[in-house]
This record gives structure tokens, C-alpha cells and sequence, in this order.
């Protein structure tokens, strides 16, 4: 709605808005002086001042007042403005001779000057065009007949493009003079939403009804209409609006955003697009007398298209406005100079097409350096050297305002800054809005000083344009947005400014709808807002706050505190149940009332009043330690009682007592506290010391005392209630750091209880966060459930420092190797501390050091246990197989297939890493010279269901005479089978007297020479294959034995000694031609004695069994001492179902040896006997006995029966349906390549 003048005078700083918006009065006849310098020099001397002297008012070098007034130089509007103030000069006199000036063109007045005194320019600056400038208006023809035809065929349309890009002025001078020109004559009803659309919409209406109305009429008329409209609708209005008129309407909403940016009701949105999409609805087609022609910037299209029904009606007739092309902006450009019959230099209108480019925001700025260019004419053109006074057409707005700036004084540009930035609607840091400029009334802004020169400065320069808004109230917006855009230093102010404009934009709607609401307590700022609100009024001062908001932050805290007063008791009732962690923030507000509330207090105590009138019921023990509490803030007599009655308070609230008043530093009380510390001091309760530590430990958290109770003082904390214990480490602040060893100590002791440990080191990371080395230790020894946790404590840690102090540690502890004074528990635990700082080591991605600790020696403790935790402990599957890939020898590999078989096949489910681990298991298994590697190659594919195809593609191997490979097999009588070789070597036969569940017959220790070579099958004989042989050799007798092996595959049991024997002759002479009872002879007592040289299958000696068991081992197991880890090695009691079951389902032992531990005891070829201490090379057992030796354990048995050293023995004719056997061979040494004989086993390969 255009502004209007109001019945009563408007203020000041709107007649000079106004004044200088006009133009200036076309010459009277006297004569237009030669130069504005000549009229200046003449205005000085009617005040009868030299030049210096005009000078020095001015604060200019006199050179300059010189220049001016001789024409040599134009003035600048700082200038004009210290020249009025030097002669006390009416601004408005001054300005008015600056418009006259910048209108006239150079030379006008000059002698042989024959043109016009004075021409209006054909170019619009900052503002939109109108629909006067239509004949000015070039370079949007399509667009405007493209917005023809959307209006044409639908009621709404809508032009949509970025700011800047023109949409106004399209309306404007495009569209609106087309739709003039048509026979119904259209009239318009123009408006922008605001902050009331409808009354901004009403306010279009009036003024088209009654242009000539009193704003007091106006402003009446358009309250009623906004109020029916928001009831009824748009639609009912326009269509009298059309019948009144007798022509059709068409209402245009200029700057659409605005409804999105300025109204503050989500509902009042809502309900205005619902009415323009029924209106559009009412009115449809081509024929439709009421038209609605919007403009909106593209950032806010999604915001409008949101709303269904808008959009449905809109999206089809939106006209997107691109950027000019350069031929449009050529004409924009050259067709309004020739229309003034002005030339431009040659050059200059491809000079500034190259500048403006193609960004649509440039074109208001093309507008704005045009404009400036034009006041710069010469001579009729407009030139080059202008366009670079101007600052070309990326500075010339940036160049304006400088000059302007530059011409304001130090208090006047002070005002221009708060001024401008409150002209802003800002957009909040990392949103995808954008600043946009801001209508204001000029009432908000009367407060600021200086405003009114300052208001008439920078319309004079066009910066900023008036109006009025619904209600008829004057108002002061920026041009144009390209003001914000393009000024770098207002740019500056907003984002240095954007918190605290962001802080007014919020105030304001809050303040409009208490404001709406008759003062609604309610809606008063309260709590954080209000906090925020007095903080920014204390630091930027109220002087730079608009006036209403000021005194609105002001109504909210007188609100407040008579809120607080009235509340004050209610409060003090609320001390005494919120939680401990808010005491403090209670007390803060309380102690501006602290003697009523202390006359209540005293009340309570001394029984006069009751907390509850009526109840009867006393306060609790615990409400008056509160009480008290209070009472001590400022009373330290009572922190005695408080000190005495500890055991009355939570964790929480002793920590609250401690902060608020420093027991620590009071003699009587601190000396108490150290006392119960002690254990010397009478402490209430069982966690007496615990309840000091937490009063004494905020500020004395160093004290060597704190740390001598550190232990009581943990124990006392872990025996509290599991879910206090977080408000216990708060409460004890700094002096938790005393409880870290005590803590660490507990988590790693594993004969503490499990769920003791878990918890200590729970509360080992709210202390120890920042300690690598302990968290490293809790990751190594802590209970494994808590292992995920602490590791990711690790990886979270902000301080790399932590982590790299943790892997340190890792690394020595990987390296730490077993010292000989270790028992076996001990080994055992720090075989799994060393497994799981590998494994946490290689979470971190780190492998250094980790392969080649992967060997089987003596104490395989830490391999073993790596196998068994890598998956538990989260390593990745695939980095293990990339591990393998890089194996440098056959043991690391051999544990490495061990871990594997701890992950699921999907664990690999990436196709690449699936076909290289097929691959090397495939590879390792027909070419690793191991036997161990191989048999494990075999069980990772039974494990996984032949997953990796091992079993489908085993090839058998010949015996290697050259002693590289340590297996080969082949299929004798149909039965496949594998050996692991065993070369000479040495054996500590027995046990130590340090191992656990050993028997007597384990000793001595017997050191023991094996100078011969020998293999020994990788699983114990079948049931298939012993049947085999019964049926041949036509042997009876094998009781039915499906109870306890049920399957052809599962190993045979309760065969005599000798059938065993006999078993080995008759395979033998299957695979060699031997003659079945060749291989045993007799000795003088008839029993079976094994020939020499024999090399046919045979049982093995009781040392070469161990030998092959232990495969360099010491430890109670081939793989390690931990005895938890039998079921996965061998069967017993605990895992068999008390039955045998088929070889490869348990893990192998290094040597490749299935079923080495547990499933069956196995014959050996040695009578039983005790050991003797004295070394023996190729012990072959006693010459005589009734019984013979049995070794391994038994499915029906415990793990100590599975160790390596355990003995038995039976009688060798007795059947037991817990003993098999297992086949033994005699192989040659190795030979020198190139020298080797026949096949000593030609049923291999």
C-alpha cells in the first residue's frame, strides 16, 4: 500500500524520507546557475566566510572547497552534508540542490548548451520497476509472454526466481501494462504479505476503492476487511471488488517470501494459502475475472509448494525466471539511453555485459552502476572513465554506500550500523536461507540518535526507501537485497552481529504476541530466554536494543521476581526432594530470600511448624540434613552436626555438602573426617570411610592419607548398591584418582568374582579414562566381558596420546615371555594377557610383533590362546586371512587356520577376500610341508561344511625321503590314511611336580633319546577298518560295541592288545606281500615280541607316543595348560556324550594328530612300568609285565586323564570299551637328494 499522508503531522524523519524521494522542482526561470560550484561559492559568501574559513567548519583542506566551487571536482554527499551544518543550512535545502545537480546534465548551462535543463533517468537503480517505466522497461519480452499466457489459462500464477533476477519489475512493467492495454481494462490490487497478509491484502483493496481516503479512514476500513477475509475468505471480497469496479481484478503479491519470513503464526499461513488456492479453485480457466499474480524467491518455492493445495493449483502455471541472457541484458542496457537519446562510449556496453556475467543476482547491481553512470553523463554519453568512478557494476552499490559511510560522522556512523543491521532479517549459521531485508516502522528506530540525518543520507543515496505499512505507520526497509549482498562492510556487521539479531528477530515475535494477548504473563520471556535476554541487554547496552523490546525484557523480570517471591516457600519445601545435583542451583535461589526462608527453617527444627500442616508426620533424618545443609551456607556452626551425620546423606548430596562448604578446610570438622579415614575416628555406618573420602576428597584428593585408605575405601564402595556406585565416583570427584590401583588390582585378579572385577573396571574408565597404560592393562587382563568396552574406551579416547601410551604397553606385554618361576596357572593367565594384547593390538590394525610369537614351543600358551580369543576379542576375520597369506612359516600358519575356525564362513562374505582364503587353504593344505598345517587345512573345511572344498580335493602324498615334508598317506586296503612324521629329538617323559591333577606314576621326570625316525597316523583305527580285518582273518569275539561307536568312521574300542597287534601284521601284509605273523615274535614267556628291522605297520612305544603328543611341548597338553580348552581339542566327560566320535570334528595338535587327547585310551607296544630317573635313548618299556601301557584318556574320563604325561595300563587281554589304537611305522632318515631309494611305503602317493 503506498504511503499517505496521516491526519496528524508525521514526524520528522518522514518529511525528509519523503522530501527527498521527490524530484526536484524543474527550474524556474531564473537562470540555472554555470555549475553547482558557482552555487555554492555563492551561498558562502552570503554567510560572508572566506574559503579557508568555510574550510576549517568543515574539517576539509581548504584545496578542496576550492576545487568545488571552481567545478574541477564534484562534491560528495559528506560534503554537502558538513556544508549545511557550517552555514546552518536546512538539510533538506542542501539535498534538494544535490538532486538538482546529479539531474542536470554535464555542461547544462554552459554556454552553447541547447539541451534540456533537465532528463530523467532511464534507469531505476535498486528500486523495481513500475508501471509508469514500462516504456524504460527492455529485455524480459519472453518472459513476459510466457507470463501472459500462465495468467491467461489459470487464476494464480507465479514468477519464480532468485533475488535480484527481476520478478518484480516483470510484474510491474511487464505484465501489468499488458493486462492495462487488454479491453477489460484490469485494475490492480497490489500488496506485500508482511506480517499480516490479510491486512495487507485489505490495505490493496481500500486504497483501490478510495484513493483519496484519510489514513484514519483507510486504516479503519482495511481492519474490518482483513478481519472478514480471515473468516470468510478472499474469494467473496475480490468478486465485489470485481462487480463494484465492473472490471476484472488482478491481485498482485509482491514479494511472496515474505509470508514465510515475517508472519509468526504457522496457522494464519496456512490459512492464507488455503484461501488464494480456493480462490484459484472458484476462478478457473481462461474467463476467470479474478486473477492472483505472485512473485517469490526460489529459496522459499519449497516451503510454498509444502502446502498441498497451493500447490496443486500453482505448480502447473509458475513462470521460473532465469538469468538475462547477454542479448536481453544488452537491451536492458542500451534501449532506455537511446530512448534519452544518450550514447555510450564504444566498448562500454561490452564491457559491462562482461562484467554483470550471467549470475542473476547481478542485475540490480547493473541497475544501480547504470543509474550512477548516468548521474556521471558527459557530454551526452555515458563513458568509460564514469564506470570506473562508479566502481564498475560489482562495486557500485559497495562504492555508494562507502561514500556515504565515509561522509557520516563517528556518532552518525555508530548510528547507521545499529540502524542498517536492524533493517535485516537474518538467516541463522549453516541454514540454507539467506539474509533478507526487513520493513520496519520508523517508529521502532526514533530511539537511536542521530537517526534522522542519518535515514536522510542514505535515501538520498538510495540505499533505503520509505513506506507505510497496513495500518498507515511510516516504514524504512534497504532497496534491495543486493545492498546486503554486495556491501562488504554491512556484510561484516550482520555476521558479526548475527547471534545477537538472531536473539532480536526471536524477542520480537515473542513480544508480538504478548503484546497481542494483553501482556500475557505467559507469554513474558521466562527462565533461559529471559537469562539470554538480560545477558545480551548487559553486554551490548539497551541503547542498541529497540525501545518496546527493552521495556519487554523488563516487564519479564519484574515478572519474575514477583513469580519468585510468591514462590519462595514452595521452593524451599522443593530443597527437600529434588535431586542432590540440584541443591546448589535451589540454594542460589533462595539466598536472595534467605531470611524468610531461615525463619522457616528454624520453625521446622524446633517443631514449631510442620512441613506437611496436618500430617503429624516429623521430617525424616534425611530432610533435616538438608535443612541444616542450607542453614551451613552461611552458618558454620553447623558443620560439626553435618560432619557427625554423614550416614544421613546420599553420595550425591554429600558431594553437594562438600562443593558448598569446604568441610576440608574447617579445623574441627577436617579433623574428624581424617580421623574416620583413618579407622581411628567413630564412623556411622559400615561406609564410614567411604563418606569422608567423599567429603575430604574434592580438595585433599593428593594427600598421601587419601591414598593409605584407598583400598578400605574401595571396598567399602564396591559392597554399595551396584546402581549407586556412578553417584558415588561423582560424589568423590577428584579423589576417585586414589582408587585406581586399588580398582585395577581387583580387575585383573582373576580369583576375585567375576562380576566384582566386571564392575571394577566399569568404574575404572569413569577414573582412569585418560590412562592408556591402564586401560591397555584392563584390555589384556580385565574379564573378557568387559573387553569390548574398554577397547572402545581406547579407540573414543580424544587424546591420542592415550591411545599411543595403550599400545606401548600392549607391545610389552606381547613380548613379555613365561620366567621358569611360573606355575602353571600363572602361565596360563599370562598366556591370555599376551593373547589378548595381540588381539587388541591388531583392533588397533597394528601386526608388528604378532607373528612371530605364533610358534609352538615349549609353552604354546600364548598361540593357543590367541586362536581361541581373536574372534571373541573382535579381530577382524579378514585381516586374519590376510595374515595367513603373509605366514613366513608353517607354524604361524598353523594357529592361524586354529583362530580362523573361531569366525563363521560368512565373515568372508566379500567375494575377493572368500576366493584368495579358498585359495591359500587349498594351497597350504597340498604343499605345506607341515603336518600340522595340513590336518588343519582339513578341519577349518570340516568345521566350516566344506566351505573351502578341502575335503573334494585331498590329494594323497608319498613318503618325501628327503625329510622336507613331514606327512604323507595313501590308501592301504581301502582305507585311506595320514602320518605325521616324527624325526630323533629328545623328551622330558612324565611331569613336573608343579602340574596340576598329576599322578605319582608321572615320575620321576625320565629325560629321554628317541634316535629313530618314526610316523604316526593322524587318527586312531576305525570301527570300518578293524571290522575289515576281523572278517578276514575270520576272528570272533568283538562284543557289540554301537553303544559306544556307533559309526563306521568312529574310532574301533574294545580291542585286546593283541588284536591290535595282529591288526598291524595283516595290514602290513596287505600293503607288502610280509607274511601275516612275521612282524611279532615271542619271547621265553609266549608274549609277543616285535622282530627287528621290522618295517611294516606296527603300535608305537610308549616315549614315541608322548613324543608325538607334546611336539616340543612341556605343558600339561600338546597345546597349552588350560585345561577349559579340552573340549576343543579332545573328548571327554564333558563334551563326548559318553560315546567316541569320527576323527577331524576337534582341533589337531601341532603335529597333526587328531584326537591325541581324550576319546580313547590307545595301546602302546611297552609293558607298564615305573620310570627310573636316568636318561634312556629308544626306551621300548620293561622285557616283562601283565600289563600293557595305555595313553591319552577316555571320552568316559576327566581332563586330567587327557594330559600328555598320564599313564595307564591293562591287562593285554582284556577287552574295555574306552581303549582303541592307533598305527605306528618305523621310517627311514633322511637321505641326501639324489640318492633315493625305492618307495619304503609304496602304498603312499
Amino acid at each position: 500500500m503506498l504511503p499517505r499522508s496521516p491526519p496528524q503531522p508525521p514526524p520528522r524523519v518522514l518529511e525528509l524520507i519523503h522530501l527527498t524521494l521527490r524530484p526536484a522542482p524543474r527550474p524556474v526561470p531564473e537562470p540555472l546557475p554555470r555549475h553547482l560550484g558557482s552555487h555554492l561559492r555563492r551561498l558562502r559568501l552570503d554567510h560572508r566566510l572566506s574559503q579557508l574559513e568555510l574550510a576549517a567548519r568543515m574539517g576539509f583542506p581548504g584545496q578542496i572547497v576550492t576545487e568545488v566551487e571552481r567545478g574541477e571536482q564534484a562534491p560528495t554527499e559528506r560534503y554537502l552534508e558538513r556544508l549545511a551544518h557550517a552555514l546552518d543550512l536546512p538539510q533538506e535545502q542542501i539535498y534538494a540542490l544535490w538532486e538538482r545537480y546529479r539531474r542536470t546534465p554535464a555542461g547544462a548551462g554552459m554556454p552553447g548548451d541547447t539541451r534540456a535543463a533537465q532528463q530523467d533517468c532511464p534507469y531505476r537503480g535498486l528500486h523495481a520497476f513500475q508501471e509508469q517505466d514500462a516504456a524504460l522497461y527492455h529485455g524480459r519480452a519472453a518472459a513476459v509472454s510466457k507470463l501472459t499466457l500462465a495468467i491467461g489459462r489459470s487464476a494464480l500464477a507465479g514468477v519464480v526466481g532468485a533475488s535480484g533476477s527481476g520478478k518484480s519489475s516483470l510484474v510491474q512493467a511487464g505484465l501489468i501494462p499488458v493486462l492495462r492495454r487488454q479491453e477489460e481494462g484490469w485494475a490492480v490490487v497490489a500488496f506485500r504479505p508482511g506480517s499480516s497478509p490479510y491486512e495487507a491484502l485489505a490495505g490493496g483493496v481500500v486504497e483501490l476503492i478510495h484513493p483519496d481516503a484519510s489514513m484514519d479512514l483507510s486504516v479503519r476500513e482495511a481492519a474490518a476487511l482483513s478481519r472478514r477475509m480471515h473468516s470468510e475468505g478472499i474469494g467473496q471480497t475480490l468478486d465485489q471488488l470485481s462487480q463494484r469496479l465492473a472490471k476484472p481484478v488482478v491481485l498482485f503479491a509482491d514479494q511472496f517470501e515474505e509470508l514465510f519470513t515475517h508472519c509468526p503464526s504457522e496457522e494464519t499461513i496456512r490459512a492464507f494459502l488455503d484461501h488464494l488456492a480456493d480462490l484459484a479453485v472458484r476462478h478457473p480457466g481462461a474467463t476467470s475475472s479474478i486473477k492472483v499474480v505472485l512473485t517469490l524467491r526460489g529459496d522459499f518455492y519449497g516451503r510454498a509448494v509444502a502446502h498441498r493445495r497451493f500447490s496443486d493449483v500453482l505448480q502447473d502455471n509458475v513462470v521460473n525466471l532465469p538469468p538475462m541472457n547477454r542479448a536481453e541484458l544488452r537491451s536492458a542496457i542500451v534501449e532506455p539511453a537511446r530512448a534519452r537519446q544518450v550514447d555510450l562510449d564504444d566498448g562500454l556496453v561490452e564491457r559491462i555485459l562482461d562484467d554483470v556475467g550471467t549470475n542473476p543476482g547481478n542485475l540490480p547491481l547493473l541497475e544501480f552502476a547504470l543509474t550512477l553512470l548516468w548521474e556521471r553523463r558527459s557530454d551526452g554519453r555515458l563513458t568509460h572513465a564514469a564506470y570506473e568512478l562508479v566502481g564498475e557494476v560489482a562495486g557500485a552499490v559497495a562504492t555508494r554506500a562507502e561514500e556515504v559511510y565515509g561522509g557520516l560522522s563517528p556518532q552518525q556512523q555508530d548510528t547507521a550500523r545499529q540502524l542498517l543491521t536492524r533493517l535485516v532479517r537474518v538467516a541463522p549459521p549453516g541454514s540454507e536461507g539467506e539474509d533478507t531485508r526487513c520493513r520496519t516502522s520508523v517508529a521502532e528506530l526514533s530511539e537511536l540518535a542521530r537517526v534522522d540525518s542519518v535515514i536522510t543520507a542514505l535515501t538520498a543515496a538510495r540505499l533505503l526507501v520509505s513506506d507505510a505499512d497496513e495500518h498507515g505507520r511510516p516504514t524504512i526497509e534497504v532497496a534491495h537485497e543486493a545492498v546486503i549482498r554486495n556491501w562488504e562492510r554491512l556484510r561484516s556487521w550482520l555476521d558479526g552481529d548475527r547471534q545477537f539479531l538472531l536473539w532480536q528477530q526471536r524477542t520480537r515475535r515473542r513480544y508480538e504476541d504478548w503484546h497481542a494477548d494483553r501482556e500475557e504473563p505467559a507469554n513474558a520471556l521466562h527462565g533461559r530466554l529471559l537469562v539470554e535476554a538480560e545477558g545480551w541487554l548487559q553486554l551490548r547496552g539497551a541503547e542498541s536494543v529497540a525501545g518496546d523490546l527493552v521495556e519487554f525484557v523488563r516487564a519479564s523480570v519484574t515478572l519474575r521476581n514477583e513469580e519468585e517471591r510468591r514462590s519462595v516457600l514452595a521452593e524451599l519445601e522443593r530443597f527437600l526432594t529434588v535431586r542432590a545435583d540440584e541443591l546448589t542451583e535451589v540454594v542460589a535461589r533462595l539466598a536472595g530470600h534467605r531470611s524468610v526462608v531461615e525463619e522457616r527453617i528454624g520453625g521446622l527444627l524446633r517443631g514449631e511448624t510442620s512441613l506437611r500442616p496436618g500430617s503429624g508426620v516429623p521430617l525424616s533424618e534425611g530432610e533435616v540434613f538438608r535443612l541444616r545443609l542450607f542453614l551451613a551456607t552461611e552458618d558454620a556452626g553447623q558443620a560439626d552436626w553435618i560432619v557427625r551425620n554423614l550416614h544421613h546423606a546420599g553420595p550425591a548430596e554429600l558431594g553437594v555438602a562438600r562443593d558448598m562448604l569446604g568441610l576440608s578446610a574447617i579445623e574441627g570438622p577436617a579433623t574428624h573426617l581424617w580421623s574416620v579415614l583413618g579407622g581411628g575416628g567413630s564412623a556411622s555406618g559400615p561406609d564410614g570411610r567411604l563418606r569422608a573420602a567423599v567429603v575430604l576428597g574434592g580438595a585433599e584428593a593428593a594427600d598421601p592419607r587419601m591414598a593409605r585408605a584407598a583400598a578400605s575405601v574401595t571396598a567399602e564402595l564396591l559392597a554399595q548398591d551396584q546402581m549407586q556406585l556412578p553417584a558415588w565416583l561423582e560424589a568423590l570427584g577428584a579423589g576417585a584418582q586414589s582408587l585406581v590401583r586399588p580398582l585395577a588390582a581387583i580387575a585383573v585378579d582373576d580369583g576375585v568374582r567375576e562380576t566384582l572385577r566386571e564392575t571394577a573396571v566399569s568404574l575404572l574408565h569413569r577414573v582412569a579414562g585418560a590412562h592408556g597404560e591402564l586401560l591397555a592393562e584392563m584390555a589384556a587382563a580385565g574379564p573378557e566381558h568387559a573387553y569390548s568396552e574398554v577397547v572402545r574406551w581406547l579407540v573414543d579416547a580424544d587424546d591420542p596420546a592415550v591411545r599411543a601410551d595403550a599400545e606401548a604397553l600392549l607391545r610389552t606385554v606381547l613380548a613379555t615371555t613365561p620366567g621358569p618361576d611360573l606355575d602353571e596357572a600363572q602361565r596360563v593367565r599370562l598366556g591370555r594377557k599376551r593373547a589378548a594384547a595381540g588381539s587388541t593390538l591388531l583392533r588397533f590394525s597394528t601386526s608388528d610383533g604378532i607373528m612371530e610369537q605364533l610358534v609352538t614351543g615349549p609353552d604354546p600358551e600364548f598361540a593357543t590362546q590367541f586362536a581361541h580369543q581373536a574372534r571373541r576379542r573382535d579381530v577382524p576375520g579378514p585381516l586374519l586371512a590376510g595374515l595367513l597369506a603373509e605366514a613366513p612359516d608353517s607354524p604361524a600358519r598353523y594357529h592361524l587356520l586354529m583362530a580362523l575356525g573361531g569366525y563363521a564362513p560368512d565373515t568372508f562374505a566379500d567375494p575377493a577376500v572368500a576366493g584368495r582364503l579358498r585359495g591359500d587353504v587349498l594351497r597350504l593344505h597340498a604343499h605345506d610341508p607341515d603336518p600340522g598345517v595340513h590336518s588343519a587345512t582339513l578341519w577349518l573345511d570340516r568345521r566350516w561344511s566344506g566351505w573351502l572344498g578341502v575335503r573334494g580335493a585331498a590329494q594323497e602324498a608319498a613318503y618325501d625321503p628327503s625329510g622336507r615334508r613331514g606327512w604323507f598317506g595313501g590308501t592301504p586296503h581301502g582305507t585311506r590314511l595320514t602320518f605325521s612324521v616324527f624325526r630323533p629329538g629328545n623328551l622330558l617323559s612324565g611331569s613336573p611336580e608343579s602340574e596340576r591333577e598329576r599322578s605319582a606314576y608321572e615320575s620321576p621326570q625320565r629325560p629321554t633319546r628317541l634316535e629313530r625316525s618314526f610316523a604316526l597316523c593322524m587318527a586312531q583305527v576305525t570301527r570300518a577298518e578293524f571290522e575289515a580285518f576281523m572278517e578276514d582273518t575270520g576272528r570272533v569275539g568283538l562284543p557289540n560295541i554301537t553303544e559306544w561307536s556307533d559309526k563306521p568312521v568312529e574310532p574301533v574300542v574294545a580291542p585286546t592288545w593283541y588284536e591290535a597287534a595282529d591288526f598291524c601284521e595283516w595290514l602290513t601284509s596287505k600293503v607288502s606281500g610280509h607274511d601275516r605273523t612275521s612282524g611279532y615274535g615271542a619271547d621265553l614267556d609266549d608274549h609277543p615280541v616285535l622282530g627287528p628291522g621290522w618295517s611294516g605297520f606296527r603300535l608305537p612305544t610308549e616315549a614315541e607316543w608322548e613324543f608325538a603328543c607334546r611336539t616340543g611341548t612341556v605343558t600339561a597338553y600338546s597345546f597349552g595348560s588350560d585345561r577349559s580348552l579340552l573340549d576343543e581339542y579332545g573328548w571327554s566327560a564333558d563334551n563326548s556324550g559318553l560315546k567316541t566320535h569320527e576323527a577331524g570334528l576337534l582341533r589337531p595338535n601341532p603335529a597333526g594328530l587328531f584326537d591325541i587327547h581324550g576319546q580313547c585310551w590307545e595301546w602302546c607296544s611297552d609293558w607298564y612300568g615305573l620310570y627310573g630317573a636316568e636318561p634312556v635313548v629308544n626306551p621300548e618299556g620293561p622285557d616283562h609285565g601283565d600289563r600293557r601301557v595305555l595313553r591319552g584318556g577316555c571320552w568316559n574320563l576327566g581332563a586330567r586323564y587327557a594330559r600328555s604325561a598320564c599313564r595307564n595300563a591293562h591287562i593285554p587281554s582284556n577287552r574295555n570299551y574306552y581303549i582303541t589304537f592307533r598305527l605306528a611305522l618305523t621310517v627311514p632318515e633322511p637321505q641326501p637328494a639324489g640318492v633315493f631309494g625305492p618307495n619304503p611305503f609304496p602304498w603312499s602317493g
